[in-house]
């Protein structure tokens, strides 16, 4: 099943592959192939499997279904709002009475369920806005959020609103890990770090794992499969960190086909932490990890934090992981100054460590708050909310809402069967072309999928008739070989212990490998981060490390902008660049580009911190972007995941097909299950007018094919979607 299991990866799979994947005949080995059928296939909805749910899991579901049971003796009822005093917002003219009744509520720790499209961002604006109008300086409200992108764009509204240009610069706003970051260097002398540390993403801590495998050589190590990739290495040690779990648990929860490897993985991750260390580096997890450690066990930072702090806002609640919701309680210290906003129902990303249950198990941190339910959509007729209702509405726990809509438009959702992906996919193009008409852009129309290979078809078809669409994925602009170098250079004139800086500066001079240039990174930090490279005098590489000495040397010249860095570094790697890759023209023209993001900053810190914690947005393959001309903008091919909180005009969800969607591979437990219906729920609710759902009459893999539609179909009242 190997599709399959990159699948659940969210790999991507060669167009040859997946074409060889599908030419299985009733005559193939795993045989039962289902006949070819007309245009349009019927839909028949035999019985599916049901996942087994343990004792201990069910009493779980218990106790969160009494905890949500007891929602509507919490919910703040609508009131009539008579203002004191003339204020500069008409509340009550902007907002429907439940968005209105959660801005007003702030003597009270607040939940608010925000159902998709209800306005969730207005209501966060309209209540910075409120606590402003009502005597809080911006400077003591902290906004916390999932995307730098998301918080700049709530508190450009709040300015508008207000006519006030410097809010945006005061209000404590962004990631869980940029105020993290912030506020660890500003109190390191307090609680004990040094202020120049080093972030690494995690392709560098897959590099640093990489390289102490090696060193341990644990690679070569004789037994019945090889040692798991450095990538795989990377994933278990943050999983267990991030569930706070031991290596142990870790294996035998979420890897349990490598549990023989324990003792080596154990070794290595004790080395990672160490290694890091060394440097003065810090992950991703750090910087979470570390912000709840201080908080937690120092009383002087936690309350200079509180005194700081008045007003704390979480958007997103539903993606929060068990260490971001306790750095939220510790802040509040059981003050009632928190709002948080969010959609269980939308909660689709435990595997990068999101814990559903923060926001089901509010109630219980917190005993004394109260909930508002917002259910009123602006995004999509009442016929595609009917269909996702229905979905969610088979959820085994969570807030019960029903969404509802004032739009004009009853078009229900469309499913559709077809003899195969290619059928399918014309489908979907012809279709496009049919609807866009002389009034929509492409890029009004998305194709949304579990994983990215399911889109292959539809991408050739969309080439084939010259349509212009991009795939949101490939390789990040901030992962790129020659930016993630020069992104090297700036790190050691801020932290000169930064050993993943240095293997990669380093190894860009012939003669210098892996095993050279640990053994002079060995002696820098034995130099406390001193720079000389005198004791490899004699060396045929010396020359090449002179030279580093003295860039070295003038970045760490006074008053350097992040410009005027990239100055001294430009001549001397650019010629390098050249020898090493035969499409340096292009990477040079990146490099321009970095440079262009690195001219809006005049601090170096800065720069480096939002540019690892908040990378420039993916920059999309060419081969995958035939446009028409310049001026056309694009269909958008995505993965349901990278499709969250955006929306279109119309939707289609291809390959929906059981054991796809949902992922054979997220079966296993009705928590995985759980999580696969509000994947599909979230790719439903992205339409505003049009939402198609299609399948090919079979998928084959290895050993299995999959012919059944979607059991969230099966679920679904049949008068509440078309079948042509």
């Amino acid at each position: 099943m190997n599709l399959l299991r990159e699948e659940a990866e969210d790999q991507e799979v060669s167009f040859d592959d997946l074409i060889a994947s599908l030419t299985l005949t009733s005559e193939s080995p795993g045989g039962n192939m289902p006949a070819k059928q007309g245009n349009h296939g019927s839909l028949t909805f035999d019985q599916y499997e049901e996942v087994e749910v343990d004792e201990e899991t069910e009493i779980k579901i218990r106790e969160l279904r009494k905890i949500t049971d007891a929602i509507p003796s919490r919910l703040l009822p609508e009131q009539e709002f008579k203002p004191q005093r003339k204020y500069r917002i008409d509340y009550a003219g902007e907002l429907n009475p439940q968005q209105l009744a959660a801005v007003l509520a702030v003597m009270v720790p607040l939940l608010v369920i925000a159902g998709a499209g209800s306005g969730k961002t207005r209501v966060i604006t309209y209540k910075v806005s409120w606590l402003i109008e009502n005597g809080l300086h911006p400077s003591q409200i902290l906004l916390l959020t999932f995307t730098r992108k998301a918080a700049n764009e709530m508190l450009d509204r709040v300015e508008k609103l207000l006519g006030d240009k410097s809010i945006s610069s005061n209000v404590m706003g962004g990631t869980f890990h940029g105020f993290s970051n912030t506020v660890l260097r500003q109190y390191s002398n307090l609680i004990g770090l040094t202020s120049n540390f080093s972030i690494i993403d995690d392709k560098d801590g897959e590099d640093i794992i990489d390289l102490l495998k090696n060193e341990m050589k644990l690679a070569k190590q004789k037994k019945e499969r090889p040692f798991p990739r450095k990538e795989l290495v990377q994933e278990i040690i943050s999983k267990a960190r991030n569930h706070e779990l031991s290596i142990a648990d870790t294996l035998v929860k979420y890897f349990d086909g490598y549990v023989s490897f324990l003792a080596e993985l154990e070794i290595l991750s004790r080395a990672y932490e160490a290694y890091k260390k060394a440097s003065n580096l810090m992950d991703y997890d750090d910087l979470m990890s570390v912000l709840r450690d201080k908080l937690r066990d120092h009383e002087v930072f936690r309350n200079k934090l509180r005194e700081k702090i008045k007003y704390v806002l979480v958007d997103e609640y539903q993606d929060t992981n068990n260490i971001q919701r306790e750095i939220v309680e510790l802040l509040c210290g059981g003050r009632s100054n928190l709002t948080v906003v969010g959609d269980d129902a939308q909660s689709i990303y435990s595997f990068r460590g999101a814990n559903f249950e923060n926001i089901l198990r509010f109630p219980v941190s917190f005993p004394d708050c109260r909930i508002v339910k917002i259910e009123q959509n602006y995004r999509s007729g009442q016929g595609i909310l009917d269909f996702a209702n229905d979905v969610i509405g088979n959820a085994r726990i969570g807030f019960k809402k029903k969404l509802f809509s004032t739009i004009p438009s009853y078009k229900k959702p469309v499913v559709i069967r077809f003899p195969d992906g290619i059928e399918e996919a014309q489908f979907i193009t012809e279709k496009i072309l049919e609807i866009r008409g002389n009034d929509l852009d492409f890029s009004d129309f998305a194709v949304l999928t579990r994983a990215s290979w399911q889109s292959n078809y539809v991408q050739a078809e969309l080439m084939k008739r010259q349509i212009p669409f991009v795939v949101v994925g490939g390789i990040k602009f901030s992962e790129r070989r020659h930016v993630k170098d020069i992104m090297a250079f700036l790190k050691i004139s801020q932290n000169p212990l930064d050993a993943v800086a240095w293997h990669r500066i380093l190894q860009l001079n012939e003669g210098i490998g892996k095993v050279r240039a640990s053994e002079i990174v060995t002696h820098l930090h034995a130099l406390a981060g001193k720079i000389n490279f005198g004791r490899f005098l004699g060396r045929k590489y010396f020359g090449e490390l002179s030279l580093i000495e003295t860039l070295y040397e003038d970045l760490s010249r006074d008053g350097l902008s992040p410009v005027g860095m990239l100055d001294i570094i430009y001549p001397y790697y650019i010629p390098r660049l050249k020898q090493i890759e035969d499409d340096y023209e292009v990477r040079i023209k990146d490099l321009e580009t970095f440079r262009i993001i690195a001219a809006k900053y005049n601090d170096l810190q800065k720069f480096l911190a939002d540019f690892t914690l908040e990378p420039p947005s993916n920059r999309y393959q060419e081969q995958n972007t035939p446009l028409v001309s310049v001026d056309e903008k694009p269909v958008v091919v995505s993965t349901i995941h990278s499709a969250k909180g955006l929306e279109w005009h119309s939707v289609f969800i291809p390959h929906a097909l059981d054991g796809l969607l949902p992922s054979v591979r997220s079966m296993e437990t009705i928590q995985e299950l759980e999580e696969e219906r509000r994947l599909f729920y979230v790719a439903a609710s992205r339409a505003k007018e049009n939402l198609f759902i299609t399948m090919p009459s079979y998928i084959a893999s290895w050993d299995a094919i999959f012919n059944r539609p979607s059991r969230f179909l099966a679920e679904v009242d049949k008068n509440k979607f078309l079948q042509p």
